[in-house]
């Protein structure tokens, strides 16, 4: 387009006049700009549109032309440089347009570039790649009659299948383990009807054509006759090791009768591999059997259904869901029902999967409208449960009370009702009535809301004037059976697509007429809504906690918070540095980060010059609360079910009841409070909280802004469908992925160049967001840069101070290497066996010989777990080796009680001497953070030197200068390892104890303070509204 403009200017056409009088003289021309002043723009376009513009792509010469390339390496790319710019196109968070990529290969050209293809190139194969992997955009009306296009969901699970980098992490089978990290190894898929689980198991390895159904007669090894109803996954707690197993059915079979009597009483747990004859081999074998009356109807269904289908496996997974108007194009793809054909990478052959909607993860006012709830802001404000009602009923005792429970649970089938009775109430045509219900019940279903408009309308057109006045009761029905009848053949696109004699034809239908989620089997939305962190504990409880505390300060009390905020130490948190100044500053723009950050540092500096107003002991009480509580909510693995969930149901019992001392309105006004109670009912049906955290979702935004940004907007769905269509087929091939290459071919993946390239670069792994789980390995040392590099000796490195050095037997496994004999180099940092990264001054729990004598080598096989903080790391000079280093970390005491006022055990040394204990870097177990103790050991404030853009200035800021006293807390508040902190320390350091031993009591005193607050509010507000009323009536 730039040559066009050129040769226009060229022409010297610059006249408005001249152009529009050259248009209207060509006939058919002058019609493109619709009477409107011509200008060199639409003169380009109209010029475009004739196709006189010129394609830039016709200007290369021959010599530049791509040379043909067979080189296999780069397939499904004629080059290296062909994958090289898909490559530039493709990345998710540095998006390129048009012109940046037209600009880079024409730059490439210029500087002499080999095999540098075209544009219009690039992009046919871009189109034919994504094309062949099965990446279509559709496109959909929905239920209001937007059109929009979007991918469906089994397209991209599809490629899941087949990529080495994910597949292993697809969980066919539920998992039995000790310990609960992921979904599929918690209590809710335990106890699923096993027939929205996985139907089929096969060894794959030794018989992959013999397949084993649930519900279907089978032969053990050993003779016996059982009925396979579950498979599932054991995961032995002691190696790991999985093994795959069958819950059965015992069959009693009388061989003379052919009767056969299932023992559905008991289950059996049985290895999948005792499995030797499936029901077809049973009945080649001649068996006859037949099961008795009182068998389940299923058992007439043998061979199982599923068998049938074309191909082998079955699967389940889980998904997350988009609005609702934009559900249906995803429903189509969700259901026991629905199969879908996809390439498993690992048994190297053809399977099909389902996709069963498990969890619903997103934000509290999103949750809501997926369970088709009025939202938190609603007198039913709960969408898990009945809990709520007018503010009067929740002042009395058992109102109130019943804001601290678990209220009656809600379910699908009763939302459904009361949708369809709102929807059969809207055809009389009172509004008022309807919204009455809504309140009443918690329920307002988005989709229903638009039928239910609809419907009052045309109630109010059938009853007006004098017929409103005299209907009679037979019109009032006729008129609500015609509009129920008008309802069921809306929308009528969709009315349309029904089969001529489907009774959906005169129905109320899920995803028409109200949420579609409400009929998905396999998914209860209001079960299924798992409490997220987030937007409920991070911008909820910590954000009313900090907003209570700061509002409570006076400047400078801010201003000393903010200074002691800033001497936060962050080892071992996995947060950036607390930026005190900023969170005070803006502290009502606070976002879930410093939440996050103030929620684990900030209750070490709540000293008593911040606790003098009203409630200033509560407020420690409820930094406190809200700490623990925190930590235990961000598990990444919980090893003892039973004992998390008791703790945790004490430790938000805590923190309600230390928000009603304080405010007992509180938990009235903020529904989140509330909220927390269910999460002791979703992790144990989910497993940790983490798992549904949307902070990962959250990121994905820039990426799909980007995506927006770079559409033209005329279709700007389908661009951003396009674009993360494009996206995905690139990350599928780049990491080694497998398609069908052409209708119906083989299945292929991209060429040995392309994967190494992926594997070998580390830059390219980052940009596509790949981050390889072997990067990090435990005992791993990282030496200085050369320019930092010193070799010091033994005494040089180790006896500086008056110390005592406790060196371990197994400080090498090189006996050669003595440390008083061998000189030694500081390194930078070690990997311990947890996969952090220490560092000098970090915290770390280590093992050390019990009987280590001071200053010298012994063996002992008794090993003590210790707490201390890492004085240096070394390695020995001559072979520098990872499992040749040392640690010297000083060791500390930990106090046999917590402390009193925060209630976290205490480090403290021993005696006068620095003690040092020299151990291998293998025995470094974690790293955990450590809080100095600033009250007791009277820390003080003085001016620091500032830095700004990483040098020293002349400006200075008020800071802490630690005192000398070495006594620190162990941050119990810590999110990062916080499970392992607790399973080393004893119990008695992390068993919660309950605020209120009389919560009941408690509660009552509460609702009588709510109760009395409440009233007296209301009435003054009574009062104000009648003076207003006199006032304007006297001036009136």
């Amino acid at each position: 387009m730039s040559a066009l403009y050129q040769r226009i200017e060229d022409l010297d056409c610059y006249s408005h006049e001249c152009l529009g009088d050259f248009w209207d003289s060509n006939e058919g021309a002058g019609s493109m700009f619709d009477s409107e002043d011509a200008t060199l723009s639409n003169i380009v376009e109209a010029l475009e549109a004739m196709d006189l513009d010129e394609d830039e792509d016709e200007e290369v010469l021959p010599e530049q032309r791509e040379a043909r390339n067979d080189d296999q390496r780069w397939a499904p790319y004629q080059t290296k440089t062909m994958f090289l710019l898909d490559f530039l196109d493709s990345l998710p968070r540095l998006r390129l347009s048009d012109d940046h990529l037209k600009t880079i290969m024409w730059v490439m050209k210029e500087c002499g570039a080999p095999n540098v293809p075209l544009f219009s190139a690039l992009r046919k194969l871009q189109a034919k790649l994504t094309a062949e992997m099965g990446l279509q955009t559709s496109w959909r009306v929905s239920t209001f009659g937007n059109e929009f296009y979007n991918n469906g969901a089994a397209q991209m699970f599809r490629l899941d299948w087949a990529n080495p980098l994910v597949r292993p992490y697809i969980r066919p089978y539920v998992e039995v383990s000790s310990a609960v990290s992921e979904f599929y190894q918690a209590e809710r898929l335990q106890h699923t009807e096993v027939d929205l689980l996985q139907l089929m198991w096969a060894d794959f390895k030794n018989a992959p054509g013999h397949h084993f159904y649930i519900k279907e007669l089978a032969r053990l090894r050993d003779g016996r006759l059982v009925v396979p109803i579950k498979w599932l996954c054991v995961i032995d707690k002691g190696t790991g090791a999985e093994v795959q197993c069958a819950d059965v059915y015992c069959v009693d079979y009388e061989t003379t009768t052919n009767v056969a009597h299932l023992c559905a009483d008991e289950v059996m747990r049985i290895t999948a591999d005792e499995l030797m004859y499936n029901v077809l081999d049973l009945k080649n074998q001649g068996l006859k059997a037949r099961f008795d009356d009182a068998a389940p109807p299923w058992t007439k269904e043998m061979p199982h259904p599923t068998m049938y289908l074309e191909i082998d496996q079955s699967s389940i997974t889980r998904i997350q869901m988009c609005a609702l108007e934009q559900l249906d194009g995803f429903a189509e793809d969700v259901g026991p029902d629905r199969w879908h054909e996809a390439y498993d990478c690992v048994l190297q052959q053809e399977i099909l999967f389902r996709l069963i909607v498990r969890v619903e993860a997103a934000d509290n006012p999103q949750q809501s409208e997926l369970c088709s709830h009025i939202g938190l802001n609603g007198n039913k404000f709960c969408r898990k449960c009945h809990v709520g009602g007018p503010a009067k009923d929740m002042e009395t005792h058992i109102g109130h009370q019943s804001l601290y429970e678990e209220g009656k649970a809600r379910s699908a089938g009763e939302t459904v009702e009361e949708i369809i009775s709102q929807l059969v109430a809207a055809t009389h045509g009172n509004e008022q009535h309807i919204e009455t219900m809504q309140t009443a019940s918690g329920i307002k279903d988005p989709i229903a809301q638009f039928w239910i408009q609809q419907l009052i309308q045309k109630a109010h057109r059938k009853l007006k004037g004098e017929a409103r006045q005299a209907v009679k009761n037979e019109i009032i029905n006729k008129i609500e059976k015609d509009l129920i009848k008008w309802l069921t053949e809306q929308p009528p696109h969709r009315y349309s697509t029904l089969p001529e004699h489907s009774a959906l034809r005169t129905q109320i239908r899920p995803g028409d007429h109200y949420n579609k989620l409400l009929a998905l089997e396999g998914l209860d939305v209001h079960r299924d809504t798992i409490v997220e962190l987030l937007h409920t504990y991070l911008l909820g409880v910590d954000k009313y906690l900090w907003h209570a505390s700061h509002t409570a300060w006076n400047d400078s009390q801010r201003q000393m918070m903010a200074t002691r905020l800033q001497s936060s130490s962050v080892d071992g948190l996995s947060i950036y540095p607390v930026r005190g100044n900023y969170l005070v500053k803006y502290r009502n723009n606070l976002i879930g980060k410093h939440f996050k950050a103030l929620q684990q540092v900030g209750v070490f500096h709540l000293h008593p010059d911040l606790l003098e107003n009203e409630h200033g002991g509560l407020l420690l009480e409820l930094w406190k609360a809200t700490g623990e509580l925190g930590a235990l909510l961000f598990y990444h693995s919980i090893d003892d079910m039973s004992t998390y969930l008791e703790d945790l149901d004490v430790l938000i019992g805590n923190l309600h009841d230390v928000w009603g001392a304080i405010d007992p309105n509180r938990i009235l006004n903020k529904p989140k409070i509330h909220l927390l109670k269910h999460l002791v009912t979703d992790i144990r049906n989910g497993g940790p909280a983490i798992l549904f955290l949307t902070e990962i979702f959250e990121c994905w935004n820039s990426v799909f802004r980007m995506c927006s940004v770079l559409s033209n907007h005329h279709a700007p769905s389908h661009d951003i469908a396009a674009a993360i269509a494009d996206l995905e087929r690139f990350k599928h091939q780049v990491s080694g992925g497998w398609w069908r290459a052409g209708h119906g071919g083989s299945y292929v993946r991209a060429g040995e160049g392309v994967r190494e390239m992926f594997q070998t670069h580390s830059k390219l792994q980052r940009r596509l967001g790949w981050a390889d789980p072997k990067v990090l390995s435990p005992g791993t040392v990282r030496r200085v840069s050369e320019r930092k590099h010193v070799v010091v000796s033994w005494e040089i490195g180790c006896l500086e101070e008056e110390i005592c050095i406790t060196i371990d037997a197994r400080t090498s496994s090189n006996a050669s290497y003595r440390p008083a004999d061998t000189l030694w180099e500081y390194a930078q940092s070690m990997v311990a066996r947890s996969t952090d990264v220490c560092k000098e001054g970090s915290w770390v729990f280590y093992e050390r010989a019990h009987e280590a004598i001071n200053g010298d080598m012994a063996e002992s096989p008794v090993s003590v777990t210790c707490g201390g903080r890492i004085r240096r790391i070394i390695l020995p000079a001559s072979d520098p080796r990872s499992e040749n280093g040392l640690v010297q970390v000083e060791r500390f005491a930990v106090s046999s009680q917590p402390d009193a006022r925060l209630n976290m055990p205490v480090l403290y040394r021993e005696c006068t001497k620095i003690l040092i204990d020299v151990i291998p870097v293998q025995n470094v177990a974690f790293i955990f953070n450590a809080q100095h103790d600033c009250l007791t050991a009277e820390c003080a404030v003085e001016d620091q030197t500032v830095h700004q853009e990483r040098r020293l200035t002349g400006l200075t800021q008020k800071g802490i200068r630690h005192g000398a006293m070495q006594r620190y807390f162990i941050n119990m508040h810590a999110l990062h390892n916080a499970a392992l902190i607790r399973k080393f320390l004893p119990r008695h350091f992390s068993k919660p104890k309950p605020f209120y031993d009389d919560r009941v009591g408690k509660h009552r005193e509460f609702a009588d303070k709510v109760s009395s607050v409440n009233t007296k509010r209301r009435d003054a507000t009574a009062a104000k509204a009648r003076d207003t009323l006199l006032k304007l009536y006297n001036i009136i």
